[in-house]
């Protein structure tokens, strides 16, 4: 009589701890090397976003912020191949901006951020401010620094990487509704979702062929913790929190974190087949940062430890994976493309409680029946 019900509790436990053992039969280990990534100058280069103006798409302080990359990246090498990717939302001209390091590879990796400022503070907590454009110091600035400062630190060590990089600025993505309207009409993520629909302009897919996407969406705020974002590939995601923790990160990169859907710049991605993970925070009811879609996304709340963090973790990722002589002998999850989507705890939790609830009433059941015979 025991064989029945043990069956179907031991059954529902696999299905949903087996991910589990799946994921965790790989030890990450960091390869040993000496991580460049400096949290100062990439909070100058939040600033330097900052002095531009608001970088609202169709505007010239957009423009200009578009070539401040360009004279970044130029600093680094002259030559850097670049690419403005123009394109129109409602007859307002948008631009994407994309560098890319070692062409020789034909495996590609997209680090990207978006770069755009929402046009109206529509969460700001004075009525008065919520027609005024945001500063973006967070959301959009943040992400952009940390790329630029990855491409001088990635440069140095391109001899020493087996991978095709590309560090992509996304414009309009953050002019959709939110709790009022922000440029009427708009959608969010206008900029990645053209970008993939031209993709095959920027890359030779009969050679070429992409590894993966890391999106860097407000990285930079004060009392950093990001999220398990779920529409992420959760095996890209899970390694890069396991690389951040692994590198002592620990607050940053939560065991327990907070999981939602987050409609963000990779998701275009994912959907034409390329693993992709968010790096991003809880943005809609977070007491330690406040400040999303107000005027109060400014200097003043970004910090360069956070900047740091985010920076470091992704280099570390990208060595453990691409350095030359060392990656050999590292174990993540590569290729990323196997999706385990892995259930919250809670989850398996509940389940075993009610499987094992429904095999002790099976378990009474066939009592009371023996019983009545």
């Amino acid at each position: 009589m025991l064989l029945i019900p043990c069956f179907f509790i031991f059954l529902g436990l696999l299905v949903f701890i087996l991910p589990y053992f799946l994921t965790n039969s790989i030890k990450i280990q960091n390869v040993d090397v000496e991580l460049q990534f400096n949290g100062e100058n990439a909070y100058e280069f939040v600033e330097d976003q900052l002095n531009i103006g608001f970088r609202i798409p169709g505007t010239q302080e957009r423009a200009n912020c578009a070539n401040y990359f360009l004279l970044k990246f130029r600093e680094i090498d002259y030559n850097f191949t670049y690419i403005f990717h123009n394109f129109t939302v409602h007859s307002t001209e948008c631009q994407n901006v994309l560098f890319k390091l070692n062409q020789n590879y034909d495996n590609i990796i997209i680090l990207a951020a978006h770069y755009d400022t929402r046009a109206k503070a529509t969460k700001d907590p004075l009525q008065t401010n919520r027609d005024l454009p945001i500063p973006g110091a967070n959301d959009g600035a943040s992400g952009s620094a940390v790329l630029i400062e990855l491409a001088k630190v990635l440069y140095k060590q391109k001899a020493n990487l087996s991978c095709q990089i590309w560090f992509l600025f996304f414009d309009a993505e953050d002019q959709g509704k939110d709790l009022a309207s922000g440029i009427v009409g708009w959608d969010w993520c206008e900029g990645s979702k053209k970008f993939v629909e031209e993709i095959n302009k920027f890359y030779d897919s009969k050679t070429e062929f992409f590894d993966c996407m890391i999106l860097l969406d407000m990285v930079g705020g004060s009392n950093l913790k990001f999220i398990k974002e779920k529409y992420s590939t959760s095996s890209l995601l899970n390694e890069l929190f396991t690389v951040g923790r692994k590198l002592g990160y620990t607050s940053e990169f939560p065991l327990k974190s907070i999981s939602a859907s987050i409609t963000d710049d990779h998701t275009a991605f994912i959907k034409y087949g390329i693993p992709a993970a968010d790096l991003i925070i809880n943005f809609w009811n977070n007491p330690n940062w406040p400040y999303h879609h107000t005027t109060d996304d400014n200097l003043n709340h970004i910090s360069n430890y956070s900047l740091e963090v985010t920076g470091k973790t992704v280099e570390q990722f990208v060595y453990n994976n691409y350095k030359i002589g060392q990656s050999e002998e590292y174990k993540g999850y590569y290729p990323w493309h196997n999706d385990l989507d892995l259930p919250d705890l809670e989850v398996i939790i509940f389940v075993f409680i009610i499987g094992s609830f429904l095999g002790i009433l099976y378990l009474i059941s066939q009592q009371k029946t023996e019983n009545v015979n």
